[in-house]
């Protein structure tokens, strides 16, 4: 049996390097499988998007889409370059050895955003098509998976839709167990961070959670979710006093909710995240850990490195 690993963290498949160490250096031209946005990054400034989305970033003459192709090429190694969702959703040549996605000049759109035209795939169908391709490697493999739209969410104070990207996660999630057998696959759930977003209030059972949490003695009202800092703080009105968000449209999906004090992105907190686990040695994941203990735990339990590994243990 061959140990697999998903470490699928909220924070899109998505380009996590340089995308120069992705194309032609170790370990990125090695990867099998690599899907997200970013596609500017790879594309030179003469060079206009596949998709009509505006031209390439790089000022160094490279094209590192057509580099990747080459060194495929040139090992005689198959390989797919797909840009649409609709290419990807009708992808079935899973024993390709090489796979590469990009899906969007810039970052993916949030869920929320979607529109038939961006035709860009979820998190979901990505996390599928991904273990697809490498549930036919002999010896066994590790995804990386990450929900990065969560992150962008908070640090805007786009409360709605970072929490709808954390149901796209999850959706990641269920679409990952249902590909894997947790005899042999260790899936790791977890944050690198968290941020400062709060729940307040009183409000009913079943309330809107993006609604009023309740009012302060100014007689305003307040919304549940509110942030520590970032771009939805709210400017006091002519006379100093607290701005009146009973006149905004909450229900919009890209809404700055409030923010204690003004920046232009909203600031990380400093709390403890959550780390769920499921499959061989998860038991390991309990209690209260520094996050460099995690891949010290997946390489002892994918008996990888060159560090203590399970297999060592047993005779």
């Amino acid at each position: 049996m061959t140990l697999k690993w998903l470490m699928m963290e909220p924070i899109l498949i998505f380009v996590m390097t340089l995308p120069s160490n992705l194309s032609g250096m170790n370990p990125g031209k090695n990867f099998n499988v690599i899907m997200g946005g970013g596609r500017r990054q790879f594309s030179g400034v003469d060079l206009e998007d596949v998709e009509g989305e505006g031209y390439g970033y790089r000022t160094d003459g490279a094209d590192l889409i057509g580099e990747w192709m080459n060194d495929k090429e040139s090992r005689g190694s198959e390989y797919q370059y797909l840009t649409s969702g609709q290419s990807l959703r009708d992808f079935t040549d899973y024993n390709t050895e090489f796979f590469m996605g990009l899906f969007s000049s810039t970052h993916m759109e949030y869920n929320l955003e979607q529109t038939p035209e961006m035709d860009d795939p979820t998190l979901a169908e990505m996390t599928s098509k991904a273990l697809q391709i490498l549930n036919t490697k002999e010896n066994g493999f590790v995804v990386f998976i990450e929900a990065g739209l969560v992150d962008h969410g908070h640090h805007g104070n786009k409360a709605r839709q970072a929490l709808d990207e954390t149901l796209q996660l999850d959706a990641a999630v269920t679409a990952a167990l249902e590909l894997v057998d947790l005899d042999e696959t260790l899936i790791i759930v977890t944050a690198d961070h968290s941020h400062a977003l709060t729940i307040n209030g009183y409000p009913d059972r079943g309330h809107d959670i993006f609604g009023y949490g309740g009012h302060g003695h100014d007689g305003l009202y307040y919304s549940t979710l509110m942030y520590g800092t970032g771009p939805g703080y709210k400017e006091p009105d002519e006379n100093g006093g607290r701005y009146d968000i009973s006149e905004d449209d909450m229900t919009y999906e890209a809404y700055r909710f409030m923010a204690a004090a003004p920046e232009t992105s909203s600031d990380h907190a400093g709390e403890d995240v959550t780390i769920y686990a499921a499959g061989p040695q998860a038991h390991l994941f309990r209690g209260l850990y520094q996050q460099n203990y995690i891949p010290h735990v997946l390489a002892y339990a994918a008996c990888i490195g060159d560090g203590l590994k399970y297999c060592d243990t047993q005779h």
